[in-house]
């Protein structure tokens, strides 16, 4: 794994990390915001696996799209799909409707997440630094 590519997807891990610590510092009082910030983590996690495995997402901010990019067999594939009712929440909670209305969001609903976030991040972890082991052995 080249180093770039390794910085890359510490980056995506660094900033994975920021903003689920923002999504669980706002839910209480700013549970819009704080689904925006969870679904951006998610994200974030998803394009590390991504780069990880050498496969390019382009821009999109579609979970369910970025997890199917990881292809049938992933074992973390299952995992993300799982946070793709948060996809909407990168525009949704973000902005008014046509009519003006606000997208009501339920801070419970964002807090009862966390404990999943928490197992995925651990397994995404688990996941690249795995990969990475085998890299360098493949390197030496």
């Amino acid at each position: 794994m080249s180093d770039q590519r390794s910085r890359k997807i510490s980056a995506f891990l660094t900033i994975a990390d920021e903003e689920y610590a923002a999504a669980k510092q706002l839910a209480p009082l700013l549970p819009r915001q704080a689904a925006y910030f969870l679904q951006q983590s998610i994200e974030k996690l998803i394009r590390a696996v991504l780069e990880c495995d050498d496969l390019p997402a382009g821009t999109t901010h579609n979970l369910r799209y970025l997890a199917d990019l990881l292809g049938q067999e992933h074992p973390l594939k299952a995992e993300f799909i799982a946070f793709d009712d948060l996809t909407p929440a990168s525009t949704r909670y973000r902005y008014p409707s046509p009519s003006g209305a606000l997208a009501p969001v339920k801070a419970e609903s964002v807090i009862a997440r966390f404990p999943e976030v928490d197992r995925l991040t651990q397994h995404v972890r688990h996941y690249i630094d795995r990969k990475r082991s085998v890299a360098a052995t493949k390197d030496d």
